[in-house]
């Protein structure tokens, strides 16, 4: 049953008539469409070309991962045409980079359909289709359909270097597949304490060609790196001392000659054992006592009212760093009216974390922003401080409400405009 937490005033969406609207010729106009889309369109000449967009939209609250896996189907009806040079190239893009795809496939107008998946991370995407051939061109009607899974258990791609590496936590199991025979794919993980790790490749259904498949290993030990052919349900453990910190590791193609027996498409499964990492904790057993992460990014320290909230690969810790900014602090705070620049900046009360229960039952935890109003002084009376609520953030669902919503809630949210923040927690 799908929930939704909490609805600050009331969101009307009218039934609205549905008008076709042509894809578009570039990105600039391509047809906005949302992660779960069935879609239908005709290619008008072995020139023209079709782009879709869509957006995997984050979330208000910082420690939900929104990211997940798409699945596409790009298929025509039957019967199937005669002519193997003519047919389709279905292409997926990241809106940060248009030059390199994530993902290529071909369908010629011989076959029926063509199948792919991809993980991908909060951000906005692109779907190209043109013809194989510059001369001849299909003129049957093609279908895109598209699925998506919120997993935060999938690579997020573009990962295709150490610096956009997919966060993973050690002892669970992460899925990807190579979407090129250039591709590879990042993945990084975090040891608080020095550990003997253990690294394992698998996949459900072993291939046919025992001289392609993929290759891992360790980016600080490349060289034992190890190779599990595509007839290999499971590889050889790479096993391995490594000290306290951030480490990475890849996955490519195993170096062949035969370009049929690389593995592009097929997934894989990924996993990073560590006696010495805990299992996390569910929420049912995760206690309210903060946490403080320090940001491996960028560096800087937040506070988190448990260490369940902590995101993937964050280093944490029990006690205040001592010589660190943190922010937010975990006390409320009061910050004089300024002016910056020419512009007057009302004074505002931070409220870390203030807990809230609705009517329907739901239990929550807030930050709170409030701005003042009119003018204070430090010799102001308290009956002088009015206040306004300027900012309010979903931080944790403590306890859900038993509300249900529609089905179809995802294609809903595709058409807010773009300002519009909406956040759905399932359950």
């Amino acid at each position: 049953m799908r929930y939704v937490p909490l609805l600050c005033g009331l969101l009307f969406i009218s039934p609205s008539i549905t008008i076709a609207e042509d894809a578009g010729d570039t990105p600039t106009d391509a047809k906005k469409i949302s992660t779960k889309t069935k879609l239908k369109e005709t290619l008008i000449s072995p020139q023209d070309v079709d782009f879709y967009t869509f957006k995997v939209r984050s979330s208000s609250n910082p420690q939900i991962d929104n990211s997940g896996n798409i699945s596409i189907i790009f298929s025509q009806k039957s019967p199937p045409g005669v002519n193997p040079q003519s047919g389709w190239r279905v292409e997926l893009f990241s809106e940060s980079d248009l030059a390199n795809s994530l993902y290529t496939a071909v369908l010629p107008e011989t076959s029926l359909n063509v199948k792919f998946e991809q993980g991908l991370s909060v951000g906005s995407y692109y779907y190209k289709v043109s013809s194989l051939d510059g001369t001849v061109y299909p003129a049957a009607e093609y279908t895109l359909t598209g699925t998506w899974e919120k997993n935060d258990h999938y690579e997020r791609s573009p990962n295709d270097t150490p610096d956009n590496a997919t966060s993973i936590r050690a002892n669970e199991t992460y899925y990807g597949n190579l979407s090129s025979i250039v591709d590879v794919d990042y993945f990084r993980f975090n040891l608080e304490t020095p550990d003997v790790v253990t690294i394992i490749l698998n996949q459900d259904i072993p291939g046919i060609y025992s001289n392609g498949g993929w290759q891992f290993g360790l980016l600080s030990q490349a060289d034992s790196a190890i190779n599990v052919p595509s007839t290999s349900q499971t590889s050889v453990p790479l096993q391995v001392e490594l000290g306290a910190g951030i480490h990475y590791l890849f996955v490519k193609s195993m170096p062949t000659d035969d370009l049929a027996a690389i593995s592009v498409g097929r997934n894989y499964q990924i996993n990073v054992t560590a006696p010495n990492v805990a299992p996390p904790l569910s929420e049912d057993v995760c206690p309210f006592v903060f946490a403080y992460a320090q940001n491996p990014k960028t560096g800087h320290w937040a506070t988190f009212p448990t260490i369940c909230d902590v995101p993937t690969g964050w280093v944490s810790q029990a006690e205040v760093p001592d010589t660190a900014k943190i922010c937010p602090s975990r006390n409320s705070s009061y910050e004089w009216p300024s002016v910056k620049d020419g512009i007057p900046s009302p004074g505002k009360v931070l409220i870390p974390y203030l807990d809230v229960t609705d009517l329907e039952g739901g239990e929550y935890m807030f930050r709170l922003e409030l701005n003042q109003e009119g003018e204070v002084t430090p010799t102001s009376n308290a009956a002088d401080f009015r206040f306004n609520v300027g900012n309010m953030k979903l931080i944790r669902v403590i306890k859900t409400p038993d509300v249900q919503i529609s089905d179809n809630v995802d294609e809903l949210i595709e058409q807010l405009p773009d300002n519009v923040d909406v956040s759905i927690i399932t359950e």
